[in-house]
Parts: C-alpha cells; sequence; structure tokens
C-alpha cells in the first residue's frame, strides 16, 4: 500500500494502513441495513461500538443511491440529518465523519454542522460554489467515478474501455477541482453506479492502475449486487464475497473500505498486516 496525504480542517492524516469506514443508512430505501429508527442517543451508542470495532471513518447518508432509487428532496434529506451531524462531531471528535450526499443545500448544511469529509457520488456534479464552500472550510471530498450524475440506473451493456475512461473520468475531474481550490481529494471507482456487472469487475481487476493518479482511494465494495448477484444470494448473505473483494481491493493498493460490517473488516486489516 501506498502512502497517501489528505489535509482536513488543518489536520495532516497519512493512509499507511488500511482505514475502515462505517456506513450508517438514516434511509429506509437502502438496499441492506438502513439505521432510521434510531433515536440520537441510540445513534451515538451504535456510532461508539462501530469505533470500537475500528472503523476510522464514520459515513452517514439520508438517501438511497440504489440503481433507480427514488430521488430524495433536499428539504427533506436535510430533515433526515436533522440534528444527527453535530451530535454525532460532539460526541466523537476526533473521528472523521463523512456526509454521503449529492445535494448542494444538503452538503452546505453538513459542512455547518461540523462534518469532515463529503462523499459525492454524482462524479462532481456540484456546483461551483458548493466546491469552494468545501475548499473554504479545509474538508476533503470523495469523487466517485459516475458518469450518470445524481441518477444510478442499472446498465446492461459494457463499456469498451472502462479502466481508460476511468483514468481520463478522474484526470479531467481533478484539474477541474484544482481550479477551485478543492485539493485534498479521494477517489473511489463507484462500484454498481451506473455500471454492468463486467464493467464493476473490469474496474476492480485493475484496480492497481489508480495509484498513477497519487490520490487516497476508497473501495466500495460491501454486500454490493456485483456479490450476491453473480453467487445467486442475498444482500444479507454477501458478507463472505465482500470479505473476498475487499482482500483483493487491499492487496492493489486500496487505501479505505467502505463497509457495513466493521469487526470483519478489521479482521481483515489484521491479518493482511501480518502478511506485510
Amino acid at each position: 500500500m501506498q502512502s497517501r496525504l489528505i489535509h482536513i480542517k488543518g489536520k495532516l492524516y497519512t493512509f499507511n494502513d488500511l482505514w475502515i469506514m462505517a456506513i450508517i443508512n438514516l434511509s429506509h430505501e437502502s438496499f441492506f441495513e438502513h439505521h432510521k429508527k434510531l433515536s440520537d442517543p441510540s445513534l451515538i451508542g451504535h456510532v461508539e461500538n462501530l469505533i470500537s470495532d475500528g472503523a476510522d471513518i464514520i459515513d452517514i447518508g439520508a438517501l438511497s443511491t440504489r440503481p433507480n432509487a427514488e430521488l430524495l428532496s433536499e428539504k427533506e434529506e436535510i430533515k433526515r440529518f436533522s440534528t444527527i451531524i453535530s451530535s454525532l462531531k460532539k460526541a466523537f471528535p476526533s473521528t472523521l465523519l463523512s456526509i454521503d450526499s449529492c445535494n448542494n443545500e444538503t452538503i452546505s448544511f453538513a459542512i455547518d454542522e461540523g462534518a469532515d469529509i463529503i462523499n459525492d457520488i454524482s462524479g462532481g456534479m456540484l456546483s461551483n460554489d458548493t466546491f469552494k464552500k468545501i475548499a473554504r472550510n479545509n474538508l476533503a471530498y470523495i469523487l466517485t467515478y459516475n458518469r450518470g450524475g445524481k441518477y444510478n440506473r442499472k446498465i446492461e451493456k459494457s463499456h469498451e474501455n472502462i479502466v481508460g475512461d476511468s483514468l481520463l473520468f478522474f484526470s479531467e475531474k481533478l484539474a477541474q477541482l484544482a481550479n477551485l481550490n478543492v485539493v485534498d481529494i479521494l477517489i473511489d471507482p463507484g462500484f454498481g453506479f451506473n455500471k454492468s456487472l463486467q464493467d464493476n469487475f473490469k474496474l476492480l481487476k485493475h484496480a492497481s492502475n489508480l495509484n498513477i493518479l497519487q490520490r487516497p482511494t476508497l473501495f466500495g465494495l460491501s454486500r454490493k449486487s456485483m456479490i450476491y448477484n453473480s453467487l445467486e444470494t442475498t444482500p444479507e448473505n454477501a458478507l463472505n464475497g465482500t470479505s473476498v473483494l475487499n482482500t483483493f481491493a487491499s492487496l492493489n493498493g486500496a487505501n479505505i473500505l467502505r463497509v457495513h460490517d466493521v469487526a470483519e473488516a478489521t479482521e481483515l486489516k489484521k491479518l493482511l498486516s501480518l502478511l506485510n
């Protein structure tokens, strides 16, 4: 694994070791588990357990990004976040909090509430004003390879050169963001976002190519359809497949694993560290 450096709110973070990002879903439309019914105190207790299990980053989202999911209004999305962001930052000030959203008003709200990282699955479709606010507040930004914008549709036809297109996409977007002073960027291949099953596996097979971009890489493979459809099972039974692909990703340069199952990912991390 290659070391990557990111500044967040004046502090330098290095990725010499594998980092674990824990998923928190506030949307009942999500394809796997959701935490919509948890009150603030219950959610804080849940996050405390995730951190104890080994989570380095908490990624919290209020809308579903599964294929063909209905879009949520920014007003409703902000309502779902309510006071959760500020409550989590107060309870766990040293733990990085990532906000999974591609809506400008929601992201602006999250920044004001204390978010550290913006996880945007739209592929950089935010407004310039939002990007400038991210830069002005010294936040990190996760750029996802997704040419479909906010929409995520099920794709059957494979891209002729998905690997080359991903590198072209990231190169162009990184240059555009640099002009807006957004430089502390992590990159996400965007598994499942407007890609066919074959596209997803081809991107993963050639994951090490992303190292030429010299940015921290985040892999979100946890219990996704590329796993459970391939194994002819369900999201609930896709943990073993998730661990297999997360291991491959880790051995090919992944700096961060975005997961539902933190304890199991931490075990993976410990075992891989013994190989190094």
